[in-house]
């Protein structure tokens, strides 16, 4: 079956220590693990809600998680020069954690 999105509009991303981020749906859209969440066709909580919780993430990782989406929606098709997207090596094993999580 197709996947039917709804794409227009915002969503909130909650960490687990209560932060909430609230970016367009398009950008979070980057992750296909968030994408699939809100297919109409698989009737996921989130997507009545319009918000994801992760009880895994806090708000300092989950805000890079942000950055990310908004860098790769920045800079897709870009012909030029990408940036490097800069991650604190600190949070480089937990990102890439995630990173396989959220398929982006």
């Amino acid at each position: 079956m197709a996947e039917v999105l709804d794409d227009q509009g915002s969503l909130t991303l909650i960490s687990n220590d209560g932060f909430q981020f609230v970016i367009p749906k398009k950008t979070a859209f980057a992750s296909k693990t968030i994408r699939n969440m809100f297919n109409k066709n698989t009737g996921y909580i989130e997507a009545k809600e319009n918000c994801v919780r992760f009880e895994e993430m806090n708000a300092v990782i989950l805000e890079k998680v942000c950055e990310y989406f908004c860098y790769k929606e920045k800079y897709a098709g870009f012909g030029g020069n990408i940036p490097d997207f800069n991650i604190p090596p600190e949070m480089a094993l937990e990102l890439m954690t995630i990173a396989d999580f959220l398929e982006t």
